[in-house]
């Protein structure tokens, strides 16, 4: 969810690229569930459908939130969740990061009230069935979960829940790989013999994004900090190259999915009718702030 109270100002952006723009890369890598995963535009304009409704929402509740502006979180290329690279992209923007560089207003914290309009109560709590056992928990009367119902409908969380679980799945078993572990072991290598200490591919994105956080608001050690990730993305996507890295996750991937999706794939074809639905109702919300 992307919604900022209405004090809220938006960080200025630093970016790793000299063109300011994403541009897709000629590879298309492996990633789970990978027919069901949306673009970046298809994303921002539900996150944008979802502000919209949780705003309106709580306007009928005396509270004024204002959308905020994904457009400028969703400038670059989302990272492959196996931490793979396609090095034309790497060469535009580096990793994708982007930071707070201004210093300015932080945003508002949640009044109790607030909280309990945006999140809902207890007395209005519902279980939601996990598949695999268990359930999570929300409250209805919440502003949130009542965005999602409308945007998405009601039979769209336990969907949404399924594939979670299958494609946390996927991955665990991508990564578990035996040529995979070989692959990346490799690359590991050919990393540690350019300086740079990383031992997982899924571990870099996250570690990136902590180095920039630490630096705060002080612009010289970020554009430090960014200088040497952009080293680091480019010798990334060369070690990967080296390795053979793409082809062993492609195949190990070509091998889990469908074991994982097997007897799942009426429920992810009616998860992928819910989004059609989904979007189609962004499309009519995304000139609106409303």
């Amino acid at each position: 969810m992307a919604v900022l109270l209405a004090s809220a100002t938006a960080a200025a952006i630093l970016v790793l690229s000299d063109s300011g723009q994403a541009r897709p890369g000629a590879l298309l890598l492996p990633q789970p569930l990978a027919s069901l995963q949306l673009s970046s535009a298809q994303q921002m304009s539900l996150d944008h459908a979802e502000d919209v409704l949780v705003r309106r929402c709580m306007r009928v509740r005396g509270l004024d939130f204002a959308v905020a502006p994904t457009a400028a979180t969703r400038q670059f290329t989302d990272p492959n969740p196996y931490g793979l690279l396609d090095p034309a992209v790497v060469a535009k923007q580096g990793y994708g990061l982007h930071g707070p560089t201004n210093g300015g207003a932080h945003e508002h914290a949640l009044t109790a009230r607030e909280s309990r309009a945006l999140l809902g109560t207890a007395t209005h709590e519902k279980k939601v069935r996990l598949p695999g056992g268990g359930y999570t928990v929300e409250n209805t009367d919440g502003c949130f979960s009542q965005a999602q119902d409308k945007l998405y409908g009601l039979a769209w969380k336990p969907l949404h829940y399924g594939e979670e679980t299958l494609f946390a799945q996927e991955l665990a078993r991508v990564r578990h790989d035996p040529a995979v572990q070989r692959v990346e072991s490799s690359w590991a290598s050919c990393m540690r013999a350019s300086g740079y200490k990383v031992a997982a591919l899924q571990n870099v994105f996250s570690d990136a994004e902590r180095r920039i956080a630490a630096t705060g608001t002080d612009q010289n050690a970020g554009q430090a900090v960014f200088a040497n990730l952009w080293k680091q993305a480019q010798r990334d996507a060369a070690c990967q190259q080296k390795a053979g890295v793409l082809t062993a996750f492609r195949r190990a991937q070509n091998a889990a999915e469908p074991v994982v999706m097997r007897g799942k794939r009426g429920d992810l074809a009616r998860l992928a009718d819910l989004r059609s639905h989904a979007l189609a109702l962004a499309i009519q919300l995304e000139s609106t702030d409303r």
